[in-house]
């Protein structure tokens, strides 16, 4: 019985700490999900095009379920059978088997309300209602995190499209972005990426399952053009490309880029052991020579950790640097 209630304690710990609780998942979802994101990334070499990592993300997800309910199972299970006459055969009116108590356990847990079997005494007849309660609220529960999860999945592509629309690359996002005085067209863009940003942050704060969800296609990627994202914000931090009035737009947008990396979980985010490159002098438009052959407004050591971190996210997604900062062939 001691193991038993262990079992349903440790559950439904992990449940709540997964499903109600918004920092974080619980421990056994936890080791679940990076166990079988790491068979995957191997099983696909690590590469980000790899239609296997695409299904990661469902296949954890629907795992969670399943671990949930069969150790819900076995904890209760084990419970019934630590008393003989706990379970009674309504026909017979004889102690179920063990594999009658693992029955009676499962069609309670379904409720199915199937007769083979009773509970052997009132105090059973409390827990058999416990257990079906305990089930209600778990359905309900699990219902309530499948939703937003799905739902964050697909705000998880749209802002990574968002991203893509602006340019493929931080040269690209610099060009399409420049109307010959400033960068106007991209003032109001920022505006509304950055609200989403904020949204997506907490999200994968309460829903780190969110990390394990790929997309094999660049345009949909979203720690790639993050990292595009970020090295545009970099680059009129160290340039000071826009010189307007308006150039607040960047900063703002360079704050919320870094509020949503510091949500990133450290079981999913592995620091890189080098700094990516940076270098984006021959790359950018003209009209921004004379800035780029100017001193830096800062060095870019003041970066370098955080910049290891974005690389470190978008290798542990399958993709390298090159991805980042070049067009899709």
């Amino acid at each position: 019985m001691v193991l038993g209630i262990g079992i349903q304690v440790l559950v439904l710990v992990d449940i709540f700490k997964t499903i109600i609780y918004i920092n974080g998942a619980g421990f056994l979802t936890n080791f679940v999900s990076k166990t079988i994101w790491s068979l995957f990334y191997k099983l696909s070499k690590g590469n980000g095009r790899s239609k296997l990592l695409d299904l990661c993300g469902p296949m954890i997800l629907l795992f969670f379920l399943f671990m949930w309910i069969s150790l819900i199972w076995l904890g209760y299970s084990l419970i019934y059978m630590s008393d003989s006459a706990s379970v009674m055969n309504t026909e017979t009116d004889t102690q179920a088997t063990v594999i009658g108590k693992i029955y009676f356990v499962g069609y309670t847990l379904t409720s199915l309300g199937n007769g083979d079997y009773r509970a052997g005494s009132e105090v059973w007849q409390i827990v058999s209602n416990i257990m079906g309660l305990n089930s209600m609220i778990f359905i309900s529960l699990g219902i309530s995190y499948l939703l937003p999860v799905l739902q964050s999945v697909i705000d998880k592509r749209t802002l990574a499209v968002q991203i893509t629309m602006l340019g493929s690359t931080p040269q690209a996002i610099i060009e399409n972005g420049y109307d010959g005085k400033d960068f106007s067209p991209l003032y109001q863009r920022f505006t509304n990426l950055e609200s989403i940003l904020v949204k997506h942050g907490e999200r994968h704060l309460a829903y780190p399952i969110l990390h394990y969800f790929h997309s094999n296609d660049r345009r949909y990627a979203l720690p790639l053009k993050l990292a595009t994202l970020d090295e545009v914000v970099l680059i009129q931090k160290l340039y000071n490309i826009d010189d307007s009035s308006k150039n607040f737009h960047w900063e703002i947008l360079g704050a919320t880029l870094n509020n949503f990396y510091e949500r990133l979980d450290s079981n999913f985010v592995i620091e890189a052991d080098e700094v990516p490159p940076f270098d984006y002098k021959d790359k950018l438009p003209k009209e921004f020579a004379h800035k780029v052959l100017s001193k830096p407004q800062f060095e870019l050591k003041n970066v370098e950790e955080r910049r290891k971190k974005i690389r470190g996210y978008v290798r542990n997604d399958g993709w390298t640097w090159d991805d980042v900062i070049r067009s899709p062939e």
